[in-house]
């Protein structure tokens, strides 16, 4: 890597608060990529999330990849944040995707590593590729081709069982852990699918089971990591709630994250709390936040606690006095709400 990209990484992570910097020894290092630049990806929740769930396996070490634009055609090299490495010194590349079109920078993304982008082009000799989120779980075949295996659904759960696997299976034999990768749920192998024939009603395919977290409060769905250089740069992000029971036939949230759950009131008062140390403003984070069953209590008790609130897009039936005077309190200015569709009712 060149000397003014070591400068850059350095100056980043010197803003950073919380980021985890692990000895390799021993251990399974993972590229958390974003494909997308890092004030994008550091805007995303998921990518935090994911971030604490990985470090938190004392088996791994995992640090982040973001896309670097215009990095392929300038001859740059892709590497790490956390220790610069080159990223083909990572046994696993792990892609959190947002967006249909950052697509395209997955492939830009390998390219720029000299990875081969087909996976029918790679063998044990190059890094194992994972990917998952909510686009590529509700339509994983635009990317199928160039992954070894896809998350379907929601990834907090499987992180230890896809961990356990590459390390007792390893990866000398690429086909080998393709298969064992392919018996666990909520994976799916491309390669290991065969085409689809039209003719053949037999329907012994087998089913990608969709994973999803039964107990929500297990896991910590709130920021890990604190930086200006991003969008949300002075909040403490909370996701309150998953999933939506609305139903609305055109919204991929209320069908990717079936069934609606929510997070405990006190639970997220802990949370806030401890976010409260970093940030002066809290971030409300959910489908329809106003829909939290506990939102007034809860946007009362985090103004006693000193903390202006922020929140997500909120449909407009359910917004209560309490939330909005907590907003206004907060010098919230503009909301976003959510007609969605005109209706008979």
């Amino acid at each position: 890597m060149t000397w003014e990209q070591t400068v850059e990484a350095n100056k980043i992570l010197n803003k950073e608060i919380g980021t985890v910097v692990k000895d390799w020894g021993g251990k399974l290092p993972i590229a958390l990529a974003y494909p997308n630049t890092y004030y994008v990806g550091m805007s995303s929740l998921a990518l935090q999330i994911l971030y604490r769930r990985f470090n938190e396996n004392r088996q791994v070490v995992c640090e982040r990849v973001f896309w670097d634009k215009g990095g392929e055609k300038a001859g740059r090299p892709l590497f790490s944040l956390e220790t610069q490495e080159p990223v083909n010194e990572f046994a696993v590349w792990a892609f959190t995707i947002s967006y249909e079109m950052d697509y395209f920078n997955v492939v830009e993304m390998l390219r720029q590593a000299g990875v081969p982008p087909l996976a029918a082009d790679r063998d044990e000799r190059w890094p194992l590729l994972i990917a998952g989120g909510p686009g590529i779980t509700m339509n994983p075949e635009p990317m199928a081709p160039f992954f070894d295996a896809i998350v379907i659904g929601e990834g907090e759960e499987i992180v230890d069982t896809l961990v356990g696997t590459i390390i007792d299976v390893g990866d000398d034999d690429r086909g080998e852990l393709l298969a064992a990768l392919d018996r666990i749920d909520g994976l799916y192998v491309p390669q290991l699918v065969p085409p689809i024939d039209p003719r053949d009603d037999s329907g012994k395919e087998r089913q990608i089971k969709r994973l999803w977290v039964r107990e929500l409060e297990r896991y910590p769905t709130v920021s890990s990591l604190y930086t200006p250089d991003t969008e949300f740069g002075g909040l403490h992000l909370m996701e309150i709630a998953r999933g939506c029971g609305r139903g609305c036939r055109f919204c991929l949230a209320g069908y990717v994250y079936r069934p609606p759950r929510e997070q405990p009131l006190e639970l997220l008062l802990d949370w806030a709390k401890e976010g409260l140390r970093h940030r002066d403003k809290v971030g409300l984070i959910s489908a329809a936040v106003s829909d939290h069953t506990q939102i007034d209590e809860l946007a009362i008790r985090l103004r006693a606690m000193g903390a202006k609130l922020s929140v997500s897009s909120m449909r407009v039936d359910p917004i209560s006095v309490p939330l909005v005077e907590a907003l206004r309190a907060s010098g919230t200015q503009t909301l976003t709400i959510a007609p969605e569709a005109g209706s008979q009712r």
